[in-house]
């Protein structure tokens, strides 16, 4: 495993290799934590380099904390510096990998680059072996004009319609599945916290709170109902 010299070594080496090229990789900073190595922020997001076995570099593109939107790996450098220059300058996801074909991308991270990704993630789950068993909550939701404007993610068995992809504070809606058919729904920010006896009622519950966050009422309007 590396150490931390050895990040601090990459920033210098892409700095050098950057300044050769002409090229101007903003704030490059060595990082640790849950990975290691170098990274720069851009106003479309976050470059992250890894260091691995034998000299190979492991390249991402961060569009969210949480989403990377654009990966690959390869064992040069000046490759890696030509990355981060092409998405500072702007360059579109197939810009990037018709130029570095190492580095891939996905039709969610398309669709994010289009600005649209909630009708492609509702697919994505929907046709999902993983969450088989969950597809009747998943359709029941999708069925709803209300719902399926929302992003969506299924987390332990639960749906979750989020605002924003990756915001939980712009406004989320859960339906939980409990027990015997009961469903609790709530809404953040808002102190919603219902529990019904039926799906179609925890759909119209949900269904109010994401037009409530829609319109930008996150008062909880719907927690005495």
């Amino acid at each position: 495993m590396a150490t931390g010299a050895s990040f601090a070594d990459l920033v210098r080496r892409m700095e050098l290799v950057a300044s050769a090229q002409g090229v101007d990789l903003g704030e490059l900073r060595a990082v640790s934590g849950g990975g290691v190595g170098a990274e720069t922020d851009t106003e479309r997001g976050r470059m992250v380099v890894y260091p691995r076995e034998r000299e190979t570099f492991h390249v991402l593109l961060c569009l969210h904390l949480g989403f990377t939107c654009s990966e690959g790996w390869t064992d040069d450098l000046g490759a890696v510096v030509g990355v981060a220059d092409l998405w500072r300058r702007g360059g579109l996801l197939r810009e990037v990998h018709d130029r570095f074909p190492f580095m891939s991308w996905d039709e969610l991270a398309q669709a994010f680059e289009d600005g649209a990704p909630a009708p492609t993630k509702w697919r994505q789950l929907l046709s999902s072996e993983w969450h088989r068993r969950d597809r009747p909550l998943l359709e029941a939701g999708h069925a709803h004009p209300d719902l399926r404007m929302f992003y969506p993610d299924i987390s332990h068995r639960s749906l979750m319609l989020i605002r924003k992809p990756y915001d939980m504070e712009s406004g989320t809606v859960k339906i939980v599945p409990l027990d015997d058919d009961h469903y609790r729904v709530t809404m953040w920010p808002g102190e919603v916290r219902r529990e019904v006896t039926s799906l179609d009622e925890a759909l119209d519950i949900a269904a109010a709170c994401c037009r409530s966050l829609s319109a930008g009422d996150g008062t909880g309007a719907f927690a005495e109902r």
